[in-house]
């Protein structure tokens, strides 16, 4: 496959929507893999539910003053000006900075017409960044609404985390569908680039099974072992690279990072 770098590609949505697929867990270890080969990166958390903010201690690492993504939205829907550094988190983890989640209601509050009035300056926003940052991984809620169009709109490639069943064909078509009528919106194109099976199973004979309908996709398709490490790296907040380097999830990561980012 042709890297992201090959490409010239750095604003990378996690998308799905649907819910315990690994988003979260996928959009983290990332960021960590891009970070440990040297790479700077922004982590946004799309999700209102704000679980990747709360895995890189937020509340505790913010600066007084400093905004979320739900304040930086609400400003440009007010015709606002906002830069994105007075939103972001610094050194969440050593060349690594966060954008957070604003708070839960964010959908509510704005409602669908304001946050479509967000959209072309968030883009340009994420855009802008890459001044500063070679790598924006997105993370985003299991939905489909207003927010997640913004998101996909301001990315330029998108990893889609699946489960190994046959309802994960119906919501990849879903997903594509949304990614090309954002692409539409936006006039330039947004590349699915990868699919990645998050808890890829020992059973060869039905993971052959699952490999052979989605290539139908053609789009390159990954796989993260099933793994007691990845639930223990997220109760422990440390990523896998941090607290299991040595696991085949963390290798599977590895691999992701460097033949769909960086080769």
């Amino acid at each position: 496959m042709t890297s992201l770098r090959a490409l010239d590609l750095g604003v990378v949505i996690v998308a799905n929507q649907k819910g315990g697929v690994g988003k979260t867990v996928t959009a983290i270890n990332l960021a960590s893999g891009l970070v440990k080969a040297g790479e700077r990166v922004l982590v946004v958390d799309g999700d209102p539910q704000a679980n990747l903010s709360l895995f890189f201690g937020a509340a505790e690492r913010a600066k007084p003053g400093t905004g979320n993504i739900g304040e930086l939205l609400t400003s440009l829907a007010d015709g606002g000006a906002p830069r994105l550094r007075d939103h972001v988190i610094r050194q969440v983890r050593r060349g690594l900075d966060l954008l957070p989640a604003g708070h839960r209601g964010i959908r509510l509050e704005l409602g669908d017409e304001r946050l479509k009035t967000a959209a072309a300056g968030f883009a340009a926003l994420m855009a802008g960044a890459r001044a500063e940052y070679r790598w924006i991984i997105i993370d985003s809620s299991p939905s489909n609404g207003e927010l997640e169009r913004i998101l996909i709109s301001s990315s330029e490639a998108v990893i889609v985390p699946l489960e190994y069943q046959l309802f994960s064909v119906a919501g990849l078509e879903a997903l594509i569908e949304d990614v090309a009528s954002c692409a539409a919106e936006t006039g330039r194109p947004i590349r699915v680039h990868a699919i990645v099976f998050t808890k890829a199973e020992k059973n060869v004979a039905r993971m052959d099974a699952y490999r052979e309908i989605f290539s139908t996709f053609r789009i390159p398709i990954f796989e993260v072992c099933k793994s007691e490490y990845v639930p223990r790296s997220i109760e422990r907040s440390r990523t896998l690279f941090e607290c299991a380097p040595s696991s085949y999830a963390t290798s599977d990561y590895a691999r992701l990072v460097e033949k769909a980012f960086l080769e």
